[in-house]
């Protein structure tokens, strides 16, 4: 009995849900039936009109949906990861005080060639805060700035077995002060003096352009001469000052000397040794630049520059036994030059448009410099895609050629002799938003390492870039 009663009430429950149903199915002749159409125009649902409450709330959901992408897109238009932390970001900047951090991580790996293949992962985190003393105290083109690097993972160059490692932030894997410096300009800002703990790379022997690259041969400085010399790139610094005058407009002439001491680098230091001693030795670097346009609306912005650099520490030479200490086996002092080209040669609007480059880099000692010839060169063209204003698109190379003195010395060698390395860089800036940028990225090593001995090496992976 309770087995019937039971296949009765389920009767009764289903034809009550069904009846139900039609009443809803009828109640609303206003809104018709909905279909979507797939591609080849069949249709693959059909849904009937919902009852009110259930419209209600379908209405609520895509409410909610469309201020979430509202929020959404917002985000993406923001300058900054964290945006302006409810305003305070704003006030911070009218009273002269300039947070900003970001996060650089590459992602790497080498399928082909090289020692052994891996994938590699390897960050920078960069924290910095500018004091604008002309917003905080009236002190007109007055700032100070201080700095933080903080670096984690692995080098990929280290499993292949090349000099001009293919990820940006490769090196130096610790956290570190870099940069605690005051810079003035003066004279309607023709003169402007920076002094302080700063890294050489910052002033000297640069281009925006290097920076748009992964591989160190190119980012942001010649890698060649950080091996020929103590030449403090970020994330290193030292105490130094640097000298820069335009008496024209497009003319600048800068002079930088700088504590050359390579023990204030170490990763044991964390940057905080702040120690100078009198026979330290130091780092001299001039240069001269040309602007053509730079500063005119509506020209072809380009930088022109001609430089050199003096070193007054010793240096090994090449041919010196190994164990041997004595004086002839050093040379004191070392000295390079160097030319900087690019030059904007086609132009939609901004800095949209073609921007190919050109550098080369001499160190005509081949007793003790390792690279004595240098040369970079490259294309770049921001918004190459219609609609992909914010994009640039990237291809260089990058050839260092051994010491001939360093060969000679590597004779019989098990080793090999090193004759040149040579990077070859495809890539792609795909601007998602103004603080997010991904990079896919395509190197090839020809001859890692030099001797011929290591396969050339095909790199492919990522950076991403984080304006937090």
């Amino acid at each position: 009995m309770v087995v019937a009663v039971t296949r009765a009430q389920a009767w009764l429950a289903a034809l009550v849900t069904m009846a139900l149903l039609g009443a809803a199915a009828h109640a609303d002749d206003s809104e018709p039936v909905q279909t979507a159409v797939a591609a080849n125009g069949a249709a693959i649902e059909n849904r009937v009109a919902l009852p009110p409450a259930l419209r209600k709330f379908e209405r609520k959901m895509s409410g909610d949906m469309r201020e979430i992408e509202s929020e959404f897109a917002t985000w993406l238009d923001q300058n900054y990861m964290t945006g302006n932390w409810f305003g305070w970001r704003n006030r911070l900047n009218d009273w002269g005080i300039i947070p900003s951090a970001t996060y650089v991580p590459d992602i790497l790996g080498n399928p082909i060639g090289g020692k052994i293949h891996k994938v590699r992962y390897v960050h920078d985190i960069g924290v910095d805060l500018v004091l604008d003393f002309q917003r905080m105290l009236g002190w007109e083109g007055s700032h100070f700035h201080v700095s933080m690097s903080s670096r984690s993972g692995n080098n990929l160059s280290d499993d292949i077995g090349n000099d001009f490692t293919v990820a940006q932030s490769c090196c130096q894997v610790t956290t570190r002060l870099v940069t605690l410096a005051w810079e003035q300009s003066l004279l309607e800002h023709r003169l402007n003096i920076r002094a302080g703990r700063i890294s050489t790379g910052d002033d000297f022997m640069t281009s925006r352009l290097y920076w748009l690259y992964v591989n160190n041969g190119f980012d942001a400085n010649p890698l060649s001469v950080q091996i020929n010399v103590p030449f403090f790139a970020y994330p290193n610094a030292a105490w130094g000052g640097r000298v820069r005058a335009r008496p024209w407009q497009p003319l600048y002439f800068a002079v930088g000397i700088y504590d050359a001491n390579p023990a204030i680098t170490k990763n044991s230091e964390h940057g905080v040794d702040f120690s100078i001693h009198g026979n330290d030795p130091i780092l001299m670097v001039f240069e001269a630049g040309y602007e053509p346009e730079h500063h005119i609306e509506g020209g072809l912005p380009g930088h022109y520059k001609v430089g050199g650099y003096f070193y007054t520490g010793k240096s090994r030479r090449f041919d010196a036994p190994a164990g041997s200490n004595l004086p002839q086996d050093f040379e004191y002092g070392s000295a390079g030059y160097y030319f900087l080209l690019d030059q904007m040669v086609y132009r939609e609007e901004g800095y949209q448009g073609l921007w190919p480059f050109l550098t080369l880099v001499f160190a005509p000692n081949e007793e003790i410099s390792t690279f004595p010839f240098f040369f970079s060169s490259g294309l770049t063209y921001e918004g190459l895609i219609p609609g992909r204003d914010e994009d640039v698109s990237i291809v260089g190379a990058v050839y260092g050629g051994y010491s001939a003195d360093l060969r000679h010395a590597q004779a019989g060698s098990p080793k090999g002799q090193q004759d040149f390395e040579m990077v070859i860089e495809w890539s792609y800036i795909i601007a998602l938003a103004p603080w997010l940028h991904i990079q896919p990225d395509f190197q090839y090593i020809i001859k890692p390492g030099g001797t011929g001995n290591i396969a050339d090496s095909f790199v492919l992976g990522a950076q991403i870039a984080i304006n937090i």
